[in-house]
């Protein structure tokens, strides 16, 4: 069971995070869960799938895949594309680990 009513079950793989979850999101936010996996979604990690579909130049949804957790600014699991003229590069999105 979902623990945020506004989020809401597209089908057996999907939840969605919808645009108006935050005024500003410019898209919506889909994340890859089945519904075995669905207890281990956390209020942060919802909120950055949120925070990620608010940002500059989306092209999109804001996805997250099965194995979405909380990380820096994005989801680890998290992903998203930007148009190339009004859009972002996000280092939380390219991961600071990678050097």
């Amino acid at each position: 069971m979902l623990f945020d009513p506004r989020l809401r079950r597209l089908d057996e793989e999907r939840v969605e995070v919808p645009q108006g979850f935050r005024a500003d999101m410019n898209t919506r936010g889909v994340i890859y869960v089945d519904t075995l996996l669905e207890g281990g979604l956390d209020e942060k990690t919802v909120s950055q799938v949120a925070n990620v579909a608010m940002l500059p130049g989306i092209v999109g949804d804001s996805l997250a895949m099965p194995d979405v957790h909380m990380g820096y600014g994005f989801t680890i699991g998290g992903v998203a594309a930007f148009d190339l003229d009004s859009g972002v590069i996000s280092p939380g999105g390219v991961g600071y680990d990678i050097n």
